[in-house]
């Protein structure tokens, strides 16, 4: 509070320069809030995350720094905050002064003690989404009056058209990958098994039955990887409470493992799509066993790749606890890969396609979470899914 002063033409002209800047989201939110921060003169502007039938909320854009109250990452009991107010139909709320307006005995004022709140609702699809928020520790002068509060309006708004917007993108990207698959990929072993199908018509050699029945079915697991693909671009359904140890079981005992091991460091609790989910872990555990094997290694300790039956594959959830991981003891990724992973084709496989991380991908974009991949205390793959709502 107290820094430079904007008038309202002078607010929506800064706004509208940020807005129409080509940056990844969460640093384009962040200078949004800035803005708002400064017309509105408080001290904090936050973007949440909220579910609030697992009374979660959390700071996904702050302008709060990462030693104060309210950074990025902050998650915190729905039910303690003034955003459970946003979010229940009395939206926008505006407090300047909490107490003297009769909030001294709301959790919210109890837990944090901001006197000074304004927040907006945030929608996605005509789904609550969060809040757009803005505090201060101190009461103001006076309270939020309606120009303030049209512009803390606009700047939802505008947050909501960018969350949309990377929603439909990530959906158009996938199908072009899937179009791009079906067009080219699905054709070289189709016209195998048609060719193979017409020379068995002619002859009784039973050697091109057997290549008929590979190609068979080699075509019908690329069909299968790619309408999975396909389907992530559709939204996840109804969620529910997701076991990570269940889980992680369910699909292990589905996926040929070939004698591979796996590992639940400890258990987490969170929410999903089930059926989305279990797509994300069986291609997991397949990218590991199929190149995750630790059975050769070089005099220099260098991992010689290939898939084997001593891989061993640990799960377990993040250290903040908003995530889980899945990671193995192998060759690992090449820094300068990883980056690739994910793109559709993208295999150093001699007989895949590239499909399994791009779905994982996929389920992860559906679920408005993040996969980041490095390299594990054993030197193997290590994949890091956050921005979980864990109740």
């Amino acid at each position: 509070m107290g820094g430079e002063a904007l008038s309202a033409a002078a607010a929506r002209e800064r706004l509208y320069e940020v807005m129409d800047r080509d940056l990844p989201f969460e640093e384009k939110a962040t200078l949004a809030l800035s803005v708002g921060e400064t017309y509105l003169d408080v001290e904090n502007g936050h973007l949440t995350r909220i579910d609030p039938e697992s009374d979660y909320w959390k700071a996904i854009a702050s302008t709060d720094p990462a030693d104060g109250a309210f950074p990025v990452g902050l998650q915190l009991d729905l039910g303690e905050t003034y955003c459970r107010r946003t979010i229940g139909g009395e939206a926008p709320v505006r407090l300047h002064d909490a107490p003297n307006q009769g909030w001294d005995d709301d959790p919210a004022f109890q837990r944090h003690g901001l006197h000074c709140y304004h927040g907006s609702a945030i929608t996605v699809d005509d789904e609550l989404f969060g809040t757009l928020c803005f505090v201060s520790a101190d009461p103001r002068a006076e309270p939020f009056d309606d120009a303030e509060t049209l512009f803390a309006e606009l700047i939802a708004r505008m947050l909501e058209t960018e969350l949309q917007a990377e929603r439909t993108e990530a959906k158009i990207d996938r199908l072009d990958q899937f179009a791009s698959v079906v067009s080219h990929d699905l054709r070289s072993p189709l016209n195998v098994a048609q060719g193979r199908v017409n020379l068995e018509r002619s002859t009784c050699d039973s050697d091109n039955l057997e290549i008929v029945s590979r190609s068979l079915d080699r075509m019908e697991n690329l069909i299968g990887d790619v309408l999975t693909v396909a389907r992530q671009g559709h939204e996840i359904g109804e969620t529910e409470l997701v076991s990570l140890s269940a889980m992680v079981e369910e699909c292990w005992e589905g996926t040929d493992t070939d004698g591979a091991t796996v590992t639940v460091a400890e258990e987490l609790q969170f929410k999903a799509d089930p059926d989305r989910v279990r797509h994300l872990f069986e291609n997991l555990f397949r990218n590991s066993v199929e190149h995750g094997s630790t059975g050769s290694r070089t005099k220099s300790g260098d991992s010689v790749e290939h898939g084997g039956a001593d891989v061993s594959v640990r799960v377990g959830p993040l250290d903040g606890g908003d995530g889980f991981y899945v990671e193995d003891d192998g060759p690992g990724i090449p820094e300068a890969d990883r980056e690739r992973v994910f793109e559709s084709g993208y295999t150093t496989a001699t007989d895949g396609i590239g499909l399994g991380l791009s779905i994982v991908e996929g389920v992860v974009d559906a679920h408005g979470w993040t996969v980041e991949v490095g390299e594990s205390a054993a030197g193997g793959a290590r994949f890091e899914v956050a921005g979980v709502v864990v109740p």
